[in-house]
């Protein structure tokens, strides 16, 4: 049991990295990829894998929120955006776009693991 937990958060965080790094390159294909390998990498069920490509799509746009909230506390953007109904609209947005597609990419590992 313990063994299948540390596969599930070690299957997340580096599903989580890969949705970061690709993503600034192939938009749609990071969350699909990243997700796909965080699947893979949580062993059991395809219902398990799709929950680790969740969770990796969740940890990526924590990342990406935080470095686009650090943006916009800089003065120069802080003066144009208002920063708090942004900041929450983009950290939205980016939630159900980076979890959905890493979540469809965990269903899929799990099913091809299968």
């Amino acid at each position: 049991m313990a063994d299948r937990k540390k596969n599930f958060w070690m299957g997340a965080g580096i599903g989580g990295i890969i949705i970061i790094i690709i993503d600034l390159m192939v938009p749609f294909l990071g969350p699909l990829l990243g997700g796909f390998v965080a699947g893979f990498i949580a062993k059991g069920d395809v219902l398990n894998a799709g929950k680790a490509g969740l969770v990796a799509g969740i940890l990526a746009t924590i990342g990406i929120s935080l470095v686009i909230i650090a943006g916009m506390m800089s003065p120069a953007i802080a003066g144009y955006i208002p920063a708090l109904g942004t900041g929450y609209l983009l950290f939205i947005t980016l939630t159900l776009y980076l979890a959905l597609f890493a979540c469809l990419g965990g269903l899929i590992a799990g099913a091809v693991r299968r």
